[in-house]
């Protein structure tokens, strides 16, 4: 035998091992191709970041101004031909984050590899919102809510053995679009978790603000286009608000957590220390923006506990005061409703 066919037969054999032990991450359709959603969407790119971590692109018809990516965080157990299926943690970013936030800014995978669960943290468009774009009435794309809560699940579950059993959770922004997507799809998730997100977005001065906030931070040119004008069109913004669609959520598991005061908390450094590390400007920015935020979610909160007690919906609500919108906070409340997210999956 030649010496290079002996390579490529060694080659070969060693791919098969790994593959069949699930060392390289890869789908269990890799023969085939990966199996697209039913409207479409399909993943035309997998990248193997480490034998447990698997990065995916999707071309969508539902999100067309770019192709989509997805971090998936695979369990010790996982294999890409088994028989059986995993439960599935959905994690969402804020505003302007991209799909490796998570992953960058907490333990998330430390965490996750205790647990026989697959995770997936994709991207968002940073700041389009987790809505169906109105566009003026006309619709069409983005489509968010219709990527994440079908075209992602299905990919998911149809080539990374994603099981019925799913939770989502997600920080600022995305623990806003969490609450949607449980609230507009009732019976989708096992649980739900929003860390410092707006939960009453029809609240009076509230729509003001989040159209202004779109509008300073520059990344959407019409942030109309996302639910329509908060006046001619409220019927779509009421249909998009967590508090007003709460009776949805009877049945989930539930947990909120954000700061109410708006004031520094124990997690935050000294101002000295963020004007030393960037500039007394962007310092200024830094306390403005984080205590504006969190006093503005946590108005919303207040309101949505509220009204889950009233409606008698059980729930794990913790407003903890002093703290401002950042890390330092998601990162110790994530991991403290993660014990409550697995039990209502089951593990």
């Amino acid at each position: 035998m030649k010496l290079e066919n002996f390579g490529r037969l060694l080659t070969g054999a060693v791919t098969s091992v790994l593959l069949g032990v699930g060392l390289l991450g890869a789908p269990a359709t890799a023969a085939a191709g990966p199996v697209p959603a039913d409207g479409g969407a399909r993943i035309i790119e997998t990248v193997h970041v480490t034998p447990r971590t698997v990065d995916i692109t999707i071309d969508t018809p539902s999100i067309t101004a770019m192709d989509p990516k997805a971090r998936i965080l695979l369990p010790e157990s996982w294999t890409p031909d088994a028989t059986r299926t995993w439960p599935v943690v959905y994690v969402l970013s804020g505003g302007p984050d991209v799909y490796t936030i998570w992953t960058e800014k907490t333990d998330i995978a430390e965490t996750a590899a205790k647990d026989d669960v697959i995770v997936v943290m994709p991207d968002s468009g940073q700041s389009q919102g987790f809505v169906d774009w109105y566009n003026g009435g006309k619709g069409g794309s983005p489509k968010w809510e219709t990527f994440h809560t079908r075209e992602l699940r299905q990919l998911i579950e149809r080539n990374y053995h994603g099981g019925v059993k799913r939770a989502v959770m997600g920080i600022s922004s995305g623990g806003s679009g969490a609450m949607m997507y449980a609230t507009r799809n009732p019976g989708l998730y096992k649980h739900v978790s929003s860390f410092s997100g707006v939960l009453h977005p029809t609240k009076p001065g509230v729509p003001a603000i989040m159209l202004l906030s779109d509008l300073t931070m520059g990344q959407v040119a019409n942030p109309w286009n996302k639910l329509g004008d908060p006046l001619f069109d409220r019927w779509n913004w009421l249909e998009h608000d967590p508090y007003v669609n709460a009776a949805a959520l009877r049945g989930t598991g539930v947990y909120i957590s954000a700061g109410t005061t708006g004031l520094p908390g124990p997690l935050d450094p000294p101002p000295g220390v963020i004007i030393d590390q960037y500039g007394l400007p962007e310092a200024f920015v830094y306390y403005a923006a984080g205590m504006g935020s969190e006093k503005l979610v946590g108005m919303t909160n207040k309101d949505m506990a509220a009204r889950l007690e009233a409606m008698d919906i059980p729930a794990t609500i913790r407003l903890y005061g002093d703290g401002l919108h950042n890390w330092t906070y998601w990162n110790r409340e994530y991991k403290i409703a993660w014990p409550e997210v697995m039990r209502a999956l089951g593990l």
